[in-house]
């Protein structure tokens, strides 16, 4: 089941969303807008950001390809551009739990 935006009051979309130790969100549709992203995992916790640029019926049918982002496991917040178009985004916990985020 993928992920939804939320629209703020200043007329931009964010999305804001935790997993647990060792799990892998759903995907967030994000198109061709310029996307911020981050991760913040809780103390101790790794996990990374992944992107796949296949169509939506890939994404919805568990057959995509996923790339993790450059980098790589983090353990220390940190946050990065998505500057071309991709279908979608996803969280990945290595271990722990982790937040994440985006905005459009």
């Amino acid at each position: 089941m993928a992920l939804t935006w939320t629209k703020g009051a200043e007329g931009r979309y964010r999305y804001s969303g935790s997993v647990g130790s060792g799990l892998t969100s759903d995907p967030l549709f994000v198109g061709a807008a310029v996307c911020s992203v981050a991760i913040l995992p809780a103390g101790g916790a790794s996990g990374r950001l992944e992107y796949t640029m296949d169509d939506i019926d890939a994404v919805n049918g568990a057959t995509a390809t996923w790339i993790a982002w450059p980098h790589g496991a983090v353990t220390a917040n940190t946050a990065d551009v998505i500057q071309g178009p991709v279908t979608a985004i996803r969280a990945v916990s290595v271990s722990g739990i982790i937040n994440w985020r985006a905005l459009r």
